[in-house]
C-alpha cells in the first residue's frame, strides 16, 4: 500500500493512532484486523526511529513485575511474551529464545533477592524459572552453564530471548496494511479538541474528525495529549469537568549502551545483575542476533524541568564508561580496560521521579489513560510504556482493540 508523507485531505476517520513505533503498529494491527478504518500518523520519515530502536531488544520473561503494584506490565509482558514468539514463528521474524540468568552477586542477594523474583514470576504466571548455583553455572554439562560469570547463584530463566525489533515492526505495518491501515509519515499532530462524540485532530494545519484518537507517541504522549485536554477545557464551562482532564506527566529517564570490543564474547545467554532500585534492571549484557555482546542501559534522571524530550542530549557520555567497568565486573571480572565502547543511548518515559516525595506506586506501571480519566469522549493515551513495552506490545494491541471495539 502506498505510505503517504502528508497527511490525508480526508473529513472522517474512524481512528487516527498517533505515533509509529512499536506501540502504535501493534494498536493498528489489531484495529485494521478487526476491519477498522486505521490512520496511522508519525511525525519522523520512518517507523520506530525513536524509543522503539534504542532498547535492548529483549523478549522478557515476566519476571519483575509485582501484579499488586503493576497489573499492566506483569498481565500484558507474560501474554506478549507468548503472542511474540507465535508471531515471530508464524511471520518469520529474527528471534532466539536464548534464556537469562539473573546474578545475585552477594549472599544478601542469593539469600533474599533471588527468591522474591521466583516469588514475583509465580504470581505472573511463570513457573519456569529455577534457582541454580554457582558450581551448576560453572559446570560444562549443566544447562546454565557460563563460565565466564561470576556470582554467589542466579535465577535462571528459560523463556527470555532476543528479537530483531525492526523486522518485527516491518511485519506489524506489512500486516496492518494488508488490512486497509494507512500510514502518513513525516506529519505533525498539532493539537486537537473535543467535538461532542469526536475528537477533531490537527494535523499540518488541516483539521481531520476522528471517532477515536489513540496517542501512542512514546516520549511525545503527554504533551500530545495535554494540548488535546487543554484546548477541549476550553470549550468546557463546567470545573469538574476541567477537573477530571488531567493525565499523569512523563518525565524522561536515559540510558546508555557500550559495545564490547576487542575481546572475545564471554556469554551465550543474557546475563543480568539484580534490578537496579534507580528504575532500570541495571547494567546488563545483551547479546544480539549476530553474536555480539553490548551491555546497558544504566540510568541517568533526567532534570524533572525538562518537558521536551528533544532537549536532551542523545550522545553517550564516554565517561560513564567507569561505572560500567565498575557494574560488569561484579559479574565478568574478565572485562579488560578500553574495551568498552560507547555505542547508544535510549530515553525511557516514566511517570514518576526521584525528586518527588510519596511516589504512588501505581504510577511505576504502564498508564492507558480512557474517557473515565480525562472525559474527553474518544481519546484514548498510552503513558509511560518503558520497558517491557516491546515484550508487551502484541498484547497492548490487542486490549486497546477491545477497548475501542
Amino acid at each position: 500500500m502506498l505510505r503517504i508523507t502528508k497527511p490525508l485531505c480526508q473529513h472522517h476517520i474512524q481512528t487516527a493512532i498517533i505515533g509509529a513505533g512499536v506501540i502504535g503498529l501493534a494498536v493498528s494491527r489489531a484495529l485494521s484486523k478487526k476491519g477498522h478504518e486505521v490512520l496511522l500518523l508519525e511525525q519522523a520519515t520512518s517507523i520506530g526511529s525513536e524509543t522503539s530502536s534504542r532498547n535492548s531488544e529483549v523478549i522478557h520473561a515476566g519476571i519483575y513485575y509485582d501484579r499488586n503494584i503493576m497489573p499492566y506490565k506483569s498481565k500484558f509482558c507474560v501474554e506478549g511474551k507468548q503472542l511474540l514468539y507465535q508471531y515471530c514463528i508464524e511471520r518469520d521474524v529474527p528471534f532466539k529464545q536464548c534464556g537469562k540468568l539473573l546474578v545475585a552477586t552477594d549472599a544478601d542477594q542469593r539469600d533474599s533477592g533471588l527468591p522474591k523474583l521466583v516469588e514475583y514470576a509465580k504470581g505472573n504466571g511463570v513457573h519456569d524459572l529455577k534457582i541454580v548455583s554457582m558450581e551448576d553455572i560453572k559446570d560444562p554439562y549443566s544447562d546454565v552453564y557460563e563460565p565466564n560469570v561470576k556470582c554467589t547463584g542466579a535465577v535462571y530463566s528459560p523463556s527470555t530471548g532476543i528479537i530483531d525489533s525492526h523486522s518485527f515492526m516491518q511485519s506489524m505495518l506489512a500486516e496492518a496494511e494488508e488490512h486497509g491501515a494507512t500510514l502518513v509519515l513525516n506529519c505533525r499532530v498539532e493539537g486537537g479538541r473535543s467535538a461532542g462524540p469526536n475528537v477533531i485532530l490537527t494535523v499540518d494545519g488541516e483539521e481531520m474528525v476522528c471517532d477515536n484518537v489513540i496517542v501512542c507517541a512514546g516520549l511525545h504522549s503527554h504533551k500530545i495529549a495535554s494540548d488535546i485536554l487543554s484546548q477541549s477545557n476550553q470549550q468546557s464551562s463546567v470545573s469538574k469537568q476541567n477537573e477530571a482532564r488531567k493525565i499523569p506527566r512523563q518525565f524522561y529517564a536515559k540510558g546508555s549502551y557500550f559495545t564490547l570490543q576487542n575481546q572475545k564474547q564471554p556469554f551465550s545467554r543474557l546475563v543480568y545483575p539484580l534490578p537496579d532500585p534507580r528504575g532500570g534492571l541495571g547494567v546488563h549484557a545483551t547479546i544480539d542476533l549476530s553474536g555480539s555482546t553490548k551491555f546497558g542501559p544504566d540510568v541517568e534522571w533526567i532534570d524533572d524541568a525538562v518537558i521536551n524530550p528533544y532537549d536532551i542530549d542523545m550522545n553517550v557520555d564516554p565517561n560513564r564508561a567507569k561505572s560500567f567497568y565498575a557494574a560488569i565486573r561484579k559479574y565478568w571480572p574478565d572485562l579488560n580496560d578500553d574495551n568498552l565502547v560507547a555505542d547508544y543511548s535510549g530515553i525511557r518515559p516514566k511517570l514518576w521521579h526521584p525528586s518527588q516525595t510519596n511516589i504512588d506506586n501505581a504510577l511505576k506501571d504502564f498508564f492507558i489513560a480512557t474517557p473515565n480519566h480525562h472525559g474527553v469522549q474518544g481519546l484514548h493515551v498510552l503513558l509511560g510504556i518503558e520497558s517491557p513495552g516491546l515484550t508487551s506490545s502484541l498484547a497492548i494491541g490487542n486490549h486497546m482493540a477491545k477497548i475501542i471495539d
